[in-house]
């Protein structure tokens, strides 16, 4: 009987089978310091293993794989930090990514825990992972849990937030509140591309100690403004011609996110702006790969999901907005605007 062939190769089946590897190989190699080792100059694997105590063969086994994945690029013998590595990947850096790290490697994800989230519905997720469900409605959050979260989230967020600032377009802002604004990255990026805006980065407290003092380090105290604030319990602050959420509403159940989007219709005035930045997922909901596995993401740790540009625009208008725009951004990112009607 003869056997008939596959119509491809198994070269995808090899590569996603292998990529179990890829994030516990990136979060050993910045633990291990090689992205720092390798900034004043290129080192072959041998001076690498010495420098980093391990043996030729691990260390040629890491440093292929940091290659293969874009992180570094061999020449003439030795292995060089790629754009990638140099821009996210050392420590003195403004964009290091090393804090996220840190945060994903405290809760790795096995193939018995996803199937338990899929078939409950995240309900486990609801249990185990409160950071960013259940206390940060309950403003709650320790503080050294809150800043080590915080701190996380800047790390993911604010290359994209330098990215947003030079692409958007907030004409006739004046006074920008940024919802559940972390760091207040966004604020400090939109800030040095808007001088003539002012902003609030409005937080729960535990988190208002670390906005604070991102905001001195970039000199904005002046035209930043950090405001405690529970979301769904507080009265939201008035004089504020938009209001921004970025990667916020992803976080909650539809009532939630409705609650949130008319706090923002009620708090703005006629003609004012809501912004809602987000990777957006197709209209047939088949990618892309970023934006699925974000809303896996949050299917893991949150009540939430990733949105269609049409079920962002369906939530806007039954909110009461209309005027709806989708402005692809950077990253992936999208940037949806709307405005109150001047009749409202």
């Amino acid at each position: 009987m003869d056997l008939e062939k596959p119509t491809c190769d198994d070269s995808l089946m090899r590569q996603l089978c292998m990529s179990a590897y890829q994030l516990p190989i990136l979060s050993v190699a910045d633990e291990l310091g090689v992205f720092p080792l390798l900034e004043p100059e290129p080192a072959s694997i041998a001076a690498l293993a010495g420098k980093l105590s391990l043996s030729l063969r691990a260390t040629e086994a890491l440093l292929a794989s940091l290659a293969g994945m874009g992180l570094l690029v061999q020449s003439r013998g030795k292995f060089h930090l790629t754009e990638v590595s140099r821009n996210f990947l050392l420590p003195t850096k403004p964009f290091y990514w090393g804090h996220m790290l840190r945060l994903l490697r405290q809760a790795p994800i096995s193939h018995g825990t996803l199937l338990e989230l899929l078939r409950r519905d995240g309900a486990l997720a609801w249990d185990q992972g409160k950071v960013i469900t259940e206390e940060w409605a309950q403003a709650d959050l320790p503080e050294e849990q809150a800043f080590a979260f915080t701190r996380a989230m800047h790390s993911h967020s604010f290359a994209t937030a330098v990215g947003l600032a030079q692409r958007a377009d907030i004409t006739g802002a004046r006074r920008l509140l940024d919802v559940a604004g972390g760091s207040g990255c966004f604020s400090i990026a939109l800030a040095r591309h808007n001088p003539e805006v002012r902003f609030t980065v409005a937080e729960l407290p535990p988190v208002c100690k670390a906005t604070r003092q991102y905001v001195a380090e970039h000199g904005l105290e002046d035209r930043i403004d950090v405001l405690e604030l529970d979301m769904f319990r507080d009265m939201w602050p008035p004089g504020h011609d938009a209001i921004f959420f970025a990667n916020v509403l992803h976080d909650w159940d539809s009532a939630r996110r409705q609650q949130l989007i008319r706090h923002s219709f009620e708090a703005l005035p006629p003609g004012g702006r809501v912004l809602v930045f987000e990777l957006l997922l197709s209209d047939g909901q088949d990618g892309p790969l970023t934006a699925a596995l974000s809303s896996m993401n949050m299917v893991i740790l949150t009540p939430g999901k990733q949105f269609t540009a049409g079920e962002l625009d369906e939530l806007l208008r039954g909110c009461g907005f209309d005027d709806v725009s989708v402005t692809p951004s950077c990253a992936g990112y999208s940037l949806i605007s709307a405005r109150k009607p001047l009749d409202r």
